[in-house]
């Protein structure tokens, strides 16, 4: 039985000032868990950079919703592809940032987890985590 390709979009915005990112990152979970969406976000407190991934139907409906909440700004796709396996797969929606207590263990976790993703994926991880 061949294996299911998912769609994995990243893509990074502005954030609007003085959000609860904890909340957001809640209501993902929950949302996610239901569509079977699987990520990260990265927030710096003024930026966000997530990938989401999952069937092509809850993808395309998780970034038509993100396109449109009044929380983000600018939203630019950096990478929108076809996956054949799950590249977060354990993460139902992790968050990292650098104001977090544990940042260096999340950054290496991170790391980890890009070690299969295509270059762009990584290069706009890595230039979120040293804004």
């Amino acid at each position: 039985m061949p294996e299911p390709t998912y769609r994995q979009i990243l893509y990074a915005s502005r954030s609007e000032a003085g959000i609860d990112v904890d909340h957001i990152l809640q209501q993902s979970r929950h949302n996610n868990a239901v569509d079977g969406i699987t990520g990260l976000l990265w927030h710096d407190g003024d930026h966000f950079v997530q990938v989401i991934e999952g069937p092509e139907s809850s993808i395309a409906a998780t970034y038509a919703r993100i396109a449109i909440d009044p929380r983000h700004h600018d939203v630019t796709i950096l990478s929108d592809r076809p996956v054949g396996a799950r590249e977060f797969g354990y993460w139902s929606m992790e968050r990292a940032g650098k104001s977090m207590q544990d940042g260096a263990v999340m950054l290496a976790r991170l790391e980890r987890r890009l070690t299969n993703a295509p270059e762009t994926v990584r290069q706009a991880f890595t230039a979120a985590t040293k804004r």
